[in-house]
Parts: structure tokens; sequence; C-alpha cells
């Protein structure tokens, strides 16, 4: 679901920080809006999951409201999973448990980073989000817009070469794939296939005429971590 803004903060006329969160108009706007979402796109069958909230952008923190939002998407599509919040703010909704961490991936594990929460054993570990990496290229192939530009130093991780970029990549599926194997990891988002605006941490770059990826060393990589799910279920009679 395309989401309500991040927390903002604003002064009052005391010169005191005050967080600024959805008001009920726009909860109310952000409901209905969710609702001719999924019953205008549940019939594709190319969609797996709904995601209802992404980092806690506009998720009111005085009440959780992914709870009956998490129960209306139920009851508009009962067919599907539901993953109420992607990374931050988990309360315990819906179908997974998803972490969001840069750069190495914390799927289904023992170990987590804060906003994320721990890993609860009783949904699906997923891994919303890794990865991150960027390797800064020349000014042809970026989106020549200086405020894009002066962003770019907050990528995750700069990596200087293509190689360097396709070492680091190998390793952080490296650890993915031995999360599915032995933790409780399903499923992860690698951040991300394009560069965005001042985010150089794209498989291709703005311009889509640069690709970084190292084609089959990612092919193996990928296909090792189907083949880790597929051993993991084998032995513990979990699907994959």
């Amino acid at each position: 679901m395309p989401s309500l803004r991040p927390l903002q903060s604003r002064r009052d006329a005391n010169g005191n920080s005050v967080t600024i969160l959805p008001d009920e108009k726009q909860q109310a706007e952000f409901d209905r809006q969710l609702d001719v979402l999924v019953n205008q796109f549940k019939s594709f069958p190319s969609i797996v999951t709904w995601v209802i909230y992404n980092e806690a952008w506009g998720q009111i923190t005085e009440y959780y409201p992914e709870f009956e939002l998490t129960k209306r998407v139920r009851q508009l599509d009962p067919t599907r999973l539901v993953d109420s919040t992607s990374g931050w703010d988990d309360h315990g909704a819906g179908d997974f448990s998803d972490n969001h961490h840069y750069a190495n991936p914390q799927c289904g594990t023992p170990f987590y980073s804060t906003p994320s929460s721990p890993h609860d054993a009783t949904r699906i570990g997923f891994q919303g989000e890794f990865g991150g990496i960027g390797t800064n290229v020349s000014i042809e192939h970026l989106w020549n817009n200086q405020a894009a530009i002066d962003t770019i130093d907050q990528t995750y991780e700069i990596d200087i070469t293509i190689e360097a970029w396709n070492y680091r990549s190998h390793r952080l599926l490296n650890e993915l794939e031995d999360q599915v194997r032995l933790f409780a990891c399903s499923g992860g988002v690698w951040t991300q296939t394009t560069d965005v605006e001042g985010e150089i941490n794209g498989l291709i770059t703005y311009d889509r005429r640069v690709e970084r990826v190292d084609v089959k060393q990612w092919q193996a990589d990928i296909k090792a971590l189907y083949d880790a799910a597929a051993a993991r279920s084998k032995t513990t009679g979990e699907s994959s």
C-alpha cells in the first residue's frame, strides 16, 4: 500500500517539538484506498502477499491500526498472506516477522538490530529489505539532479568497483543462504532492481544502460537459496 508520510516533527508556538501523525480524515482515506487497491488487484495471480505498512510510515503510534487493517484485507481477500508491517514497528499483526537491515540480512535469526524487532517464531521469518550496496558511476548514467547527487553518499555501502560490488553481493547472498539453512528465513528482498534518484544501489543504473550484476554468479547464488530451502523442508517438514 502506498504510504502515508513518515513521522515528522515541527515546533509549536512555544518552541517545543511536536510529532505530526495522520489525523482522522487522513487515516480514513488511507483505509478507503487500501480497500480500493485490494479489490482492484486481487484477481492478479502474480500477487502473493499484501503489504500494509513499510517502516512505520504513517503507522500511528498511539494505537496499532495494522491489526484492524489486516483483518480487513483478509476479509477482502482470504486467499493471500498479509505482511502487516514490513520492517521496524512490528506489534505482532499479520503473517510475517519482517526484518529490514543493511547491508547484511537478519532473516529469522536469533540476532537483530533496532528498530527492527526480534524474530517471532510464530510467524514467517522474512527479510523485507537488505543489500543496499552501490557503486558510483559517471554522470551519464546518474539522474543528473544536484539534490539527488548530493545524497549519493547516504548509500548504505559504496563499493569502488563493479568487481567489488559483485564480491560483496555474493557474500551477502551467501549470508542469506546460511540463514535459510540454519534459522527460520523463508525469503528476502534485495534493494534494489534499479538506481532511483540519488540511490545508486540498483542491479542496473538509473538509465538502464549499465548492469552491475555478474549474471552467472547471481544465478548460482539464487539457486543456492532455493536448494537450501528445499533441503530444510526435507529435514523439518516445512514447506519451501
